[in-house]
């Protein structure tokens, strides 16, 4: 029996087991791990098994031997993560780019074609429930069927590009063939994720089922064997006779997006595709010009740093009587303006009951129409739209500072306000609630000095737009508790942030490093440099925004505070003290150093700087951050180089492809 062969195998990763019709059930659950990752283990033992079926469906009929193959996962943490990223790395780091190839090409190019060939003799299903990223997505290709389930965990991604390298297992070749070119490059090229319902709707899943009957789902598949969704004829034109003008169409909007000296992997995607149908064996020097590239080390390391960042939240808490981790039901913002608002819109979408208190009923309304309008583009449901609205409370008198368990204060950047604040809180408080300013300059000793137990008053400072920076810097003071730093850590994991603890200081480490670098900007500008040179400068330079934009994206009365709190000894540039006269305040106003018309930069002046020109004015902007990230490094600030290449990079959007501004000062 066949099934007996596979049993023989032994696997450690595998486990397999045939029903009473038939069916071969096969399941990925990696040995002595939560996640489910492709691992060169993983690999082979898959490549054991794909040759013990293509043997057997050799010798005898498909009828004799197994009616269908189920390949899923019951791991609570998803269907798989992909290839194992640390052996990668580890590859990477030696440089040993003919093993890379060997990896991408034996290990999973040919196990994968062989696979879909026996999913052209019987019917395969590849069964997703959570996420099915990156190898994982290339296994459920190569499957004849895929059924997702329908809930919010499951979704479906080839992130490879984000890491600088590339698909090298058929995803380049089969994903445009489900879903079309256009979507398979929007995917692949963005690296982006699809949840469930989009998977189907687009074709790349074949059925959406409910969790409960997503096994009976993958019978009725193989007994009744339905053709695939069909590409549209215009998609079917496009994957054939005008490839060449996809391609064509592809490249142009990819090339006004980023630029290939900086980011090769999605031009070699690309080139892959149209040149050699993803298969990666064809083309030897697409390894050194994508795998091979700084680009993909340096993201490879970033990739590395995210999960040094979100590895500091394994902390536990000693708060009450035990050491598990506090639990959090009641979240307490202070503050409705921008920041206050999108911080309490962000802990209600990761699940938390959120209170948000301000003096003023017009602050909450706007809060509660913004919330309603951010969780309608996100979800559909309208059920799930009004249970989350629901946990957003509007306070006028603080109601919900008693029942909180973490209280986020983020009022005006006044330091007697906050005081004021916190001594409020301090009164009304549980003993154990976690005290927070979201400050983003004053230090916290002086926000909490006048406090009888300054030792809970924390800075956990998040970013704009807080939607989509990913960092939030914890900031200790002289006299914080340890368990409530710890605490704190914990709970920017709990919303799905990466904690970067710093110790307190003016502008801590992100707002410290960049307000040089904006004001070294602005006074370029006092010396006759436009902003439309200095911005496209930077930009070539690889920074996803020039430091001008930023500055009317911030405003420019904040940057003229927080520069005065950072850079005391200095005056500030002298066009921004004469546009605050002015009351331009930027992107707000709709005018700053740019014009605003509906949130978007009206164009102005024509560039005039040469391309050298350019690249010395881009160097000499970015000195300022480098020497002030190393210095915050040298003075005990951040604890290592690392956190702090970790924390411009996702603090300030610093060019990834770079590895961080030590890295770059280091290795260039």
């Amino acid at each position: 029996m066949l099934i007996d062969e596979l049993k023989n195998l032994n696997l450690k990763n595998w486990n397999t087991a045939q029903d009473d019709v038939g069916i071969v059930w096969l399941e990925l659950d990696r040995f002595d791990k939560s996640t489910n990752s492709l691992s060169s283990e993983v690999v082979r033992e898959f490549g054991l098994i794909v040759n013990i079926l293509d043997e057997g469906l050799g010798k005898k009929t498909v009828k004799d031997l197994i009616k269908g193959l189920v390949i899923y996962s019951q791991k609570t943490t998803g269907f798989c993560a992909g290839a194992d990223v640390n052996e990668f790395v580890s590859i990477a780091e030696k440089g040993n780019w003919e093993a890379i190839s060997k990896k991408i090409m034996s290990d999973g190019w040919y196990i994968f074609e062989k696979f879909q060939k026996i999913s052209d003799r019987i019917p395969t299903v590849a069964l997703v429930r959570g996420f099915c990223f990156g190898g994982g997505l290339e296994l459920s290709l190569a499957c004849r069927y895929i059924v997702a389930t329908d809930d919010e965990k499951t979704s479906f991604s080839l992130p490879e590009v984000t890491l600088g390298i590339y698909p090298g297992w058929g995803g380049i070749k089969r994903l445009p063939q489900r879903i079309g070119p256009f979507g398979a490059m929007n995917m692949m090229l963005s690296g982006k994720f699809i949840n469930s319902r989009q998977a189907f709707r687009i074709g790349l899943a074949d059925v959406l089922s409910a969790p409960r009957t997503a096994e009976t789902a993958c019978i009725r598949l193989i007994n009744n064997q339905p053709g695939r969704k069909k590409l549209s004829f215009v998609n079917k034109l496009f994957l054939g006779p005008l490839k060449k003008i996809a391609y064509f169409l592809i490249k142009k909007s990819l090339k006004g997006k980023v630029q290939e000296r900086h980011y090769p992997a999605p031009f070699g995607i690309l080139d892959l595709w149209f040149e050699q149908n993803g298969d990666p064996t064809k083309d030897v020097n697409i390894h050194n010009k994508v795998l091979g590239s700084k680009t993909a080390k340096n993201l490879l390391r970033v990739y590395l740093l995210r999960e040094k960042l979100k590895g500091l939240a394994k902390v536990k808490t000693n708060i009450t009587n035990n050491t598990s981790q506090y639990t959090i039901k009641h979240i307490h913002v202070i503050g409705a303006g921008t920041m206050g608002a999108d911080i309490a819109i962000w802990c209600v979408l990761q699940g938390f009951t959120v209170s948000i208190q301000d003096v003023s009923v017009n602050q909450l309304a706007r809060v509660v129409k913004k919330a309603s309008h951010d969780f309608g583009r996100k979800f559909k449901n309208k059920y799930k739209q009004k249970k989350l609205l629901d946990n957003l409370i509007p306070d006028l008198i603080g109601s919900g500072i008693e029942k909180a368990d973490v209280i986020i204060e983020a009022a005006t950047e006044n330091l007697e306000v906050k005081r004021e604040i916190f001594s409020q809180i301090e009164k009304r408080s549980k003993p154990t609630a976690l005290l927070c300013s979201n400050t983003s300059s004053i230090k916290i000793e002086e926000i909490s000095g006048k406090l009888r137990d300054p030792n809970r008053v924390i800075g956990v400072h998040f970013f704009n737009p807080v939607l989509k920076m990913p960092l939030v810097e914890i900031v200790k003071s002289k006299k914080c508790d340890q368990n409530f730093l710890n605490f704190a850590i914990s709970f920017t994991a709990q919303i799905k942030k990466l904690p970067l603890p710093v110790k307190s200081s003016p502008g801590f480490l992100v707002n410290a490093v960049l307000m040089p670098y904006l004001q070294s900007a602005m006074r370029t500008v006092d010396n006759g440099i436009s902003p439309e040179d200095i911005d496209h400068a930077m930009k070539s330079w690889g920074m996803p925004m020039g430091p001008i934009e930023l500055v009317d994206t911030v405003g420019l009365d904040i940057c003229l505070a927080v520069g005065a709190t950072i850079t005391q000894s200095e005056p500030p540039p002298l066009c921004l003290e004469e546009l605050n006269r002015k009351k331009y305040f930027g992107k707000k106003t709709n005018q700053g150093f740019y014009k605003w018309e509906k949130g978007k930069k009206v164009l102005g002046k024509k560039l005039k700087l040469t391309d050298t020109e350019r690249k010395n004015l881009a160097e000499n902007l970015i000195k300022p951050l480098i020497e002030k990230t190393v210095y915050l490094v040298e003075e005990g600030i951040v604890d290592s180089e690392e956190l702090a290449d970790a924390g411009v990079i996702f603090g300030t959007g610093f060019a990834p492809f770079l590895g961080g501004p030590i890295h770059y000062h280091k290795n260039g």
